[in-house]
């Protein structure tokens, strides 16, 4: 294994240690994964998933945007 090989495995190790670090671990019934599961788009991750319904749920919906 050459420098550059080296270099580049512990760079990965290190994105991996902090990708891990910037997550939390949320419990779900299985009914509500269920729900998810069928939802999501193939492949999607639930983080991608669950961003874009909140994304949803909090963007107003044409009535409320005359109220305000």
């Amino acid at each position: 294994m050459n420098r550059t090989s080296e270099a580049i495995g512990i760079k990965r190790q290190i994105d991996s240690q902090e990708s891990q670090r910037l997550r939390t671990t949320i419990g779900l019934k299985t009914t509500t994964k269920n729900k998810l599961d069928k939802n999501r788009a193939p492949g999607q991750c639930y983080d991608g998933f669950i961003c874009q319904l909140v994304d949803l749920w909090r963007k107003p919906t044409a009535s409320e945007r005359y109220i305000r």
